[in-house]
């Protein structure tokens, strides 16, 4: 079995087809027909990866994108387009879909993508669990204890145990909120360049444009639900988590 994957089309026929030709390729595969029906099957279902028309009736492409990836950060997305839409699907890239492939194609391609995308989640997985094991085995005198806990003003990371709070107040970040987070808090008031953010904190290379492009969303969230004092945009590109020193105990 090569992993589980959702085909959201409203195109019947494309979807009939393209389904038989992964299921004999040893996927297991649901289908939805519209954006609405995907985000249904999402709910309940965990899947490797999503292969998403961008024009449909209804709930578009990238409104789907874009939830799937705020609650589900780890789905692979295959985007799919006709040529009218290929900006959409650039920009549905840039935002953090795996890939788009363009109308129409084959179902060869198809399941090629679907592998890449695939090889892709597990070997991020993978460099997750490595970089656990790493922090969970580390010997106790490594470090003191209040080397891995970052105070910025009110701000306090704990890093490595995905713990961030606000004023005594723990915040719910997305994986990817903490990870670029963490990254910013392990070297407070140093610039992180767009590209290295990208590169470690989500496990793929872009350019310069690309990475601001992908990195604008998720920035934007952090601010606010962290406030704009903390998280900062560097002059010559690039943010910073801001060097503050910690508020004093109450005594």
């Amino acid at each position: 079995m090569a992993g589980r994957i959702l085909i959201v089309d409203d195109e019947d026929a494309l979807r009939f087809f393209t389904a038989d030709g992964l299921t004999q390729a040893g996927w297991s595969v649901d289908e939805a027909g519209s954006g609405e029906a995907a985000l249904a099957l999402l709910a309940k279902t965990s899947y490797d990866v999503m292969l998403l028309d961008l024009r449909m009736v209804g709930l578009d492409g990238l409104a789907v994108m874009r939830q799937a990836k705020e609650r589900w950060p780890e789905l692979m997305i295959i985007i799919m387009t006709a040529y009218a839409s290929l900006d959409s699907a650039i920009e549905a890239v840039r935002q953090g879909a795996f890939d788009y492939l363009q109308k129409p194609c084959s179902v060869s391609d198809i399941i090629a993508c679907a592998n890449r995308a695939l090889a892709k989640k597990a070997a991020l997985a993978q460099q997750r669990q490595l970089v656990h094991a790493i922090e969970t085995n580390l010997p106790s005198s490594a470090d003191p204890p209040s080397a891995n806990v970052v105070h910025s003003g009110a701000l306090v990371i704990e890093l490595g145990s995905h713990v961030v709070s606000l004023a005594g107040q723990r915040l719910s970040l997305t994986p990817t909120e903490y990870t670029l987070l963490e990254i910013l808090a392990r070297s407070p008031g140093q610039a992180v360049s767009v590209k290295e953010l990208i590169h470690t904190g989500l496990g793929y290379d872009a350019s310069d444009a690309q990475a601001q492009e992908t990195l604008r969303v998720h920035i934007s969230r952090l601010r606010r639900k962290l406030g704009s004092d903390y998280v900062l945009t560097a002059r010559g590109g690039g943010y910073a988590l801001a060097d503050i020193p910690p508020l004093p105990l109450n005594k």
